[in-house]
């Protein structure tokens, strides 16, 4: 059976307890992929943007200009950034982190690793000057939708760079042909709640006991992939 993100407490109540999810691998074929907290294998389904050519990738590396005059590289993840994405978690605080993962971490590079694998999604890293990684996001392929996750390191947040990785997101979302998008947190998550209201796409917000699932729906030609400047 398929979680319905009507019923969030099926998806995130804990980090990555998603065994029901399906995931799909770049080739298009089918594969089994195991629940990062244990339980069944499931046989994931291709995702449409998997077998097709989609053209230039929205999410090409970009340039970040802090009203201080700091500049940051907004640019695509993968497996070879797990050293210093754990890094980043290593200095995030437990708030910001169970914010994020909607419970304890216990192992954050048992998550990256699926994270940042391109067989589920799509991930962005903003980097700093000296190349530190301090914010991630995250784009996983679910059937004709698409989950949205990003985290901040806290020295660098109230600066625009998750509405950036949202916008990015989105983009590459539109790019595969996936027009719903959603994302799911804890309902104290002002700064993500802000940062979605700002993508400029209608939104759906449904509460559970806590946790808040906002659904954007994306039309053709949306312009939440545009812009590159944080401006908070």
């Amino acid at each position: 059976m398929k979680a319905s993100r009507t019923r969030p407490e099926r998806l995130w109540h804990r980090p990555f307890r998603r065994s029901d999810r399906r995931c799909a691998t770049p080739e298009g074929q089918a594969t089994r992929l195991p629940a990062l907290t244990g339980g069944p294998y499931r046989t994931a389904r291709p995702h449409p943007s998997a077998t097709r050519t989609t053209g230039q990738a929205p999410e090409a590396p970009s340039r970040l200009s802090l009203p201080d005059g700091t500049g940051l590289l907004l640019r695509p993840a993968g497996p070879a950034d797990r050293a210093a994405a754990l890094a980043m978690h290593d200095r995030c605080s437990p708030a910001a982190l169970r914010l994020r993962y909607h419970g304890p971490v216990r192992d954050a590079g048992r998550y990256l690793d699926h994270l940042l694998d391109p067989r589920h999604g799509r991930s962005l890293a903003v980097t700093a000057p000296d190349g530190r990684i301090v914010a991630l996001g995250h784009l996983m392929w679910d059937d004709g939708e698409a989950e949205l996750a990003v985290l901040v390191e806290d020295a660098w947040q109230r600066h625009g760079l998750g509405l950036a990785l949202l916008r990015q997101l989105s983009a590459t979302a539109r790019a595969a042909d996936v027009r719903t998008v959603y994302a799911v947190t804890h309902g104290t998550n002002t700064g993500l709640i802000a940062a979605m209201r700002r993508l400029d796409a209608p939104l759906d917000f449904r509460a559970d006991d806590g946790t808040l699932v906002i659904t954007a729906t994306l039309a053709a030609g949306n312009p939440a992939g545009c812009t590159h400047r944080p401006d908070r």
